[in-house]
């Protein structure tokens, strides 16, 4: 079925039924389903959603109160985020899931792996799983191949189980949802600084290295983006 026909929701509150269902769930209905309640009910309060992080393909009735929509680009990228807490509070960051949007095959991104920022290049954008009915979203991933002296320090040659998403040497690659992930140059939705030091202050400071930095007398912190000099002086870019 077309994504154009299924419509998403994020769940923003609790809903007192039922229970088990956590704020930051993914929720849909098929349009069809959704063009039937609300041509019978004459006060729609309701939804009869089906759970995407549930085992059980079962429609439970939550209040709209509860719910947002996403279209079909923002849920499965969120539904890739774990575990709910995490991914509703993505949701709520827009300049993250808006930079993530723009993420192509062959951007240049940092990821962090093992706590550690990588430097690579994105070969993959897709689902690690097949959708099926049940599931018409499995979630969106990155697949990364690292660069330079990073290569090495990840976990995959670009094979997922015995799925096949990109190509790269042994332990050079990396998978990752778009909360790990970020573009070395920034975009008009990430937020980012650029900020002048002079050479000894720059000395050491490599793209990926987590900073500290002072504006208007507040500690900020950050991490290298990109170092670059303009008129002899150096100008570093931070992704805060």
């Amino acid at each position: 079925m077309n994504s154009s026909e299924i419509i998403y929701f994020i769940i923003t509150e609790k809903p007192k039924t039922p229970t088990h269902i956590k704020p930051g769930s993914i929720c849909y209905i098929r349009e069809y389903r959704y063009r039937s309640e609300v041509s019978t009910r004459s006060s729609l309060k309701w939804l009869s959603v089906e759970c995407l992080d549930s085992h059980y393909s079962l429609p439970h009735d939550i209040s709209k109160a509860c719910m947002q929509k996403l279209n079909a680009d923002e849920a499965d990228l969120l539904l890739a985020c774990q575990p709910e807490s995490h991914r509703l509070n993505l949701f709520r960051n827009t300049d993250a899931v808006q930079t993530a949007l723009t993420l192509t095959v062959g951007t240049e991104v940092m990821v962090e792996e093992d706590g550690e920022k990588l430097r690579g290049i994105i070969r993959y954008i897709g689902p690690m799983n097949d959708p099926n009915y049940s599931h018409p979203i499995t979630g969106r991933y990155f697949g990364i191949e690292l660069q330079g002296a990073d290569k090495g320090k990840g976990s995959t040659n670009g094979t997922f189980s015995s799925k096949k998403c990109f190509s790269c040497e042994k332990n050079c690659g990396v998978f990752a949802p778009f909360s790990r992930v970020r573009p070395v140059v920034s975009t008009s939705h990430s937020p980012s600084m650029s900020m002048h030091h002079t050479q000894q202050q720059t000395e050491g400071i490599i793209p990926g290295d987590s900073v500290m930095f002072i504006i208007n007398d507040d500690f900020r912190f950050g991490m290298v983006v990109d170092i670059q000099e303009e008129a002899g002086t150096p100008m570093v870019r931070i992704s805060t």
